[in-house]
């Protein structure tokens, strides 16, 4: 969205929607919104920084393949996450790490296949 917006804590110009916040009614990107509304804070420059990298490396072929999870090394998830620490997780080693009081899901349990829930 090219309309001379800028988020004040992120300082991007592109984002799918504009928000505000609703204490001081400044602009706010899409994901710094969301983060706002969620956690009553501001969208750390960690999580910025993450958001901003260029994607370098990949196959031999120059081509980046997509995000990576942290922790298992995926990069085919339905749903991606952050973990406590802020970083990008796939929806299978986010979940594990939430019910299992902050650990971190071990590597045995990584299975690429993607299974649909079962139907009762």
């Amino acid at each position: 969205s090219g309309d001379g917006r800028e988020c004040s804590n992120c300082r991007t110009t592109s984002t799918p929607v504009w928000r505000r916040d609703p204490r001081t009614h400044k602009v706010l990107c899409n994901a710094c919104g969301i983060y706002l509304t969620q956690r009553q804070q501001a969208r750390p420059q960690k999580l910025i920084d993450v958001d901003n990298e260029v994607p370098v490396g990949g196959d031999s072929d120059g081509e980046y393949d997509g995000p990576e999870c942290d922790n298992c090394g995926t990069r085919k998830t339905p749903t991606w996450r952050r973990n406590r620490a802020g970083a990008q997780v796939c929806n299978a080693c986010g979940v594990y790490e939430r019910m299992n009081d902050g650990k971190a899901r071990p590597l045995v349990l990584r299975n690429d296949k993607i299974r649909p829930r079962e139907k009762h």
